[in-house]
């Protein structure tokens, strides 16, 4: 590597040997560090459950059952002797409705079985108190991926060809005659089209605080006439409700007008639709693999995973907790669990005393915002409990007459009540979001909590093997970006409790909006190499990028052997990625994440201490003048 290509192109002169090698496997739209991970680690799990499969007698209960729902994906031959059939349990009911008010009278069911609808409720906790759990209210997906592509009538065009050609093949595999599946197809997609006004982008998504709108009994009854929602409310949490968050004013704004007995037709197709595509897995492996065509076409993954990974992956993603669980537990332990802990109570520190330090923000600000960085609650590892409906399961098999879809429709019943009884209650903050065995790692606002599962702290994120500078480019920037979430933004706006509260003065919140505004026209319009980024979408993961590298090298630079090539080297390690065309242009459309490269090179070009190390001058394209540097955190 010369160093003049460091001035050029950073990432890749760090990862050009790597770009050059990385080979994207068949079933994924790229790799990446992230995915390396990934493989090694479904390659453990999936090596451990064929062992287990030969003797579960040491297991504990719920892993036990795990390997008997696993037992029933991996019976290929029982599958294709099913064939579709199992989907009649789902269909029949569809297709037995006649009326709007028919969906009402199945509404609950479905609800608790995640049968796809048009709309549907979840519990969460409350913006303003997040000591409650409240119910939330919305629409669902549309069948493309944001509402830009409904905009750009070539685009809208193609893919809804596509949309209109994989689906046509997977309903036919269900059995559905040519002339059903076109008035299917069309019925559906007209439906769709309804939606489409009344549904965020991606880029309105990403501003989540705008999800919480409030509305009373009589709000929603006025706007809801042609189907009771506070009745279904009720229904499903089993007690008085005397408002809704609605996630999409529009949505309900216009409700009576999208759901009604005029378009209860479309509303049906669109059910059939939507559901054939949803339970295709857990059919014949010919549905299964026709089923994912349209996502894969659209992410250009060239080949459906195998049915034998596949297999595995319908089983653990029912019981991933419990499967996480044991593999942070073996394989990270209690003692790296404390080592990585008291890493991010270092970097809680560190936080700290650079917004003591900060020239920005009045004491008053700065004091509240120490209160939200000491009250901030660290998970490491894996999770001292696991969610309890568990417990609650009981995978019957084929023995007992059972079939994959009627495990699945069991299994959701079971989880869904659990979710609707926390409605009113108290949230359980030791309850995570994601298995200990998954590459991530999240801070939540409404718990003020940060998570970092076993499977990320690994290299070249985290390793022994690697210098300290390294490591504090690697998890260490990750932790400190996952502290930054708490000052996004989103983040920003929640207090220490976690809950929805302007804790800032007025100038200093203006101040860190203009400075908002300022890391979106950074990065807004910069070219990747397969579109433009929108500065708008990414600007929360932009500030914590940026709040976690400076804080990071300011950790680092803490220790005596703290070397500035290892961590900036490092920082572009970790980012490393490489996608098809079509990922790469689909991620600029919905992802919160800066592109790969941006997340490298513009990170680091906006640090001073980059710019003063690797000597760059103005001629140079990782030049940034200081004027233009964006420093929040």
């Amino acid at each position: 590597m010369k160093k003049e290509q460091l001035k050029t192109n950073f990432y890749e002169a760090v990862n050009g040997a790597w770009l050059e090698k990385a080979q994207i496997p068949g079933d994924q739209p790229s790799v990446s560090a992230f995915l390396e991970l990934h493989l090694g680690i479904e390659k453990t799990l999936m090596a451990l459950t064929k062992k287990w499969e030969q003797d579960p007698s040491d297991l504990n209960d719920n892993l036990k059952k795990f390997i008997k729902l696993y037992h029933m994906t991996t019976d290929f031959k029982q599958r294709e002797t099913l064939g579709s059939k199992p989907f009649d349990a789902v269909l029949k009911r569809i297709q037995s409705l006649k009326s709007i008010h028919d969906l009402e009278a199945a509404f609950k069911d479905f609800a608790l079985e995640s049968v796809e609808m048009p709309f549907s409720f979840s519990v969460m906790q409350d913006f303003m108190n997040s000591n409650n759990q409240v119910l939330y209210f919305g629409a669902a997906n549309l069948f493309l991926p944001d509402t830009s592509y409904y905009h750009d009538e070539a685009k809208k065009k193609q893919l809804l060809d596509l949309f209109t050609m994989t689906t046509k093949q997977v309903l036919s595999l269900y059995g559905f005659k040519a002339g059903e599946v076109d008035t299917l197809i069309e019925e559906a997609l007209a439906f769709d089209a309804l939606l489409v006004p009344v549904t965020k982008s991606s880029v309105e998504k990403a501003d989540y605080v705008k999800m919480y709108n409030p509305y009373d009994k009589k709000a929603v009854l006025d706007r809801t006439k042609t189907f009771d929602l506070i009745k279904q409310a009720e229904a499903l949490v089993q007690q008085d409700v005397d408002q809704l968050i609605i996630t999409n004013p529009d949505f309900i704004e216009a409700f009576e007008t999208i759901i009604n007995e005029a378009h209860f037709k479309w509303i049906q197709s669109w059910m059939i639709v939507s559901n054939a595509l949803k339970f295709a897995e857990n059919l014949s492996d010919e549905l299964r693999v026709a089923g994912g065509a349209f996502r894969r076409a659209l992410s250009g993954t060239k080949e459906a995973q195998s049915k034998e990974k596949a297999a595995f992956y319908q089983a653990y993603n029912r019981f991933d907790q419990v499967v996480g669980l044991y593999y942070g537990e073996t394989f990270f332990g209690p003692t790296a669990k404390a080592d990585v802990a008291t890493m991010v109570h270092e970097m809680i520190g560190v936080y700290q005393e650079r917004i003591a330090s900060n020239t920005w923000l009045k004491d008053e600000t700065k004091d509240k915002a120490i209160k939200k960085l000491s009250s901030l609650s660290v998970q490491v590892g894996y999770p001292d409990e696991l969610p309890p409906y568990y417990d609650r399961f009981e995978v019957k098999g084929y023995e007992a007459g059972s079939d994959l879809i009627q495990e699945r429709l069991t299994m959701n019943r079971i989880i869904q009540q659990h979710q609707f009884s926390k409605y009113n209650q108290k949230p359980n903050k030791n309850i995570w979001s994601m298995p200990a065995s998954m590459v991530n790692a999240y801070y939540s606002p409404t718990n003020n909590q940060i998570v970092f599962p076993a499977a990320i702290l690994q290299e070249p994120y985290y390793s022994l093997k690697q210098s300290a500078s390294e490591n504090y480019g690697g998890i260490g920037a990750v932790m400190a970006h996952e502290i930054s979430h708490a000052f996004d933004n989103n983040g920003a706006k929640f207090d220490e409790t976690g809950s929805l509260n302007n804790w800032w003065t007025e100038s200093d919140l203006k101040a860190f909006k203009q400075k908002a505004k300022d890391m979106i026209a950074l990065f807004d319009g910069v070219e990747t190499g397969f579109g433009p980024c929108d500065g708008t979408l990414t600007v929360s993961e932009n500030i914590a990028d940026s709040g976690g590298l400076r804080c990071a090298l300011e950790a680092s630079k803490k220790h005596d052997d703290h070397n500035y090539d290892d961590f900036f080297k490092n920082w572009a390690r970790v980012w490393r990625v490489k996608s098809s065309t079509e990922y790469s242009q689909l991620l600029l459309k919905v992802d919160v994440h800066g592109p790969a490269i941006l997340r490298a090179n513009m990170q680091l070009s906006n640090v001073e201490e980059f710019q003063d190390y690797y000597q760059i001058s103005s001629s140079d394209k990782m030049y940034l003048p200081k004027d233009k540097m964006v420093s929040i955190w």
